[in-house]
């Protein structure tokens, strides 16, 4: 299912303004704007496009709002004749200088790149030798033309410290987004379903890393499981089923995602360490990349940016 966005259209374009050629389908670009405020940077492209001729598809700030400037699938210009010919989405990312603000800007702007990739067919990776795919303003300048550095090395990594390769995981994986609300069938703590499996049933592991013979003969899709706890194990997280078995979690019911088990909430901390304010509520889910961070002696889920949740408190992990 296509996500869902509130897209405010009161700066967008008119039918006789910008370009009216069709692109391709082989790049979504990403830039930033060198200017706080989304909205104000739409209204800029509005106003100026018979002067400045610039302007991109989409603008996304002020707190996680998205402003269409440029039809979609339609050339727009903001990366160069070549980017712009191949582009039917170019997203712009508003700067801000508040916390808050960015986290759901940054969030936003992820979720909107990777919807559109998936609309259009285009890949959902950033970067790649691929000549398809999302691409940064700096990766057209470098492999096509011309010579912007943005979003990464002019404001991402700066300002808010996020790494070409933190964009490139965030791009394939999501972050932050809820995967539903409320949950419709909430899962039983404490236990796992064995789920995307092959039909033969998948291998159950000890702790050195070596596949149990025979294991996959009761690991069968659709088959639950008492889990202890969670571990490391090969570089994978797996649920510990058994003294000495485990189960990757890539093959149950919690793959891509982290339900938070405590009645009482969880609120995550930083890669520092340090203790955030907020709080995530129980038995909430939220869509993650399947791998464990190790910080201060424990394992933690990456649940949005620099936003990390103790596995002891989650489904699978030793919370009773």
């Amino acid at each position: 299912m296509m996500a869902e966005f509130n897209i405010d259209k009161t700066y967008m374009l008119s039918e006789n303004e910008g370009s009216s050629q069709r692109t391709a389908n082989n790049l979504i670009v990403l830039h930033e704007t060198t200017n706080v405020g989304a909205k104000n940077n739409a209204i800029y492209f509005k106003n100026n496009i018979n002067t400045a001729q610039t302007y991109t598809q989409f603008v996304v700030g002020d707190g996680g709002k998205i402003y269409q400037v440029g039809a979609e699938g339609y050339v727009a210009w903001g990366a160069g004749s070549y980017a712009n010919a191949n582009a039917p989405v170019q997203i712009e990312l508003a700067r801000t200088y508040d916390k808050a603000t960015f986290e759901k800007d940054y969030a936003i702007f992820i979720k909107l790149a990777r919807a559109k990739a998936k609309q259009f067919g285009i890949p959902v990776e950033l970067d790649t030798a691929n000549q398809r795919g999302i691409k940064t303003h700096y990766w057209i300048s470098k492999n096509i033309w011309g010579s912007h550095v943005d979003p990464v090395q002019s404001y991402l990594q700066p300002t808010w410290g996020i790494s070409q390769e933190q964009l490139a995981r965030d791009i394939a994986n999501g972050i932050g987004e809820t995967v539903v609300e409320p949950v419709p069938q909430t899962p039983k703590r404490g236990q796992i379903t064995i789920k995307h499996g092959p039909v033969t049933g998948i291998a159950g592991w000890n702790s050195k890393g070596e596949i149990i013979p025979g294991s996959n003969s009761k690991l069968v899709n659709a088959s639950s499981w008492k889990a202890v706890g969670i571990k490391n194990i090969n570089g994978l997280p797996m649920y510990q089923i058994a003294a000495d078995e485990f189960v990757p979690k890539k093959y149950t019911d919690q793959a891509g995602l982290v339900t938070i088990n405590n009645i009482n909430g969880v609120s995550p901390i930083n890669s520092k360490g340090e203790k955030m304010k907020k709080v995530f509520k129980d038995l909430s889910q939220w869509k993650i990349e399947d791998r464990l961070y190790r910080i201060n002696g424990r394992d933690y889920f990456k649940v949005a940016t620099d936003e990390y949740v103790d596995c002891f408190n989650t489904i699978g992990g030793e919370n009773k």
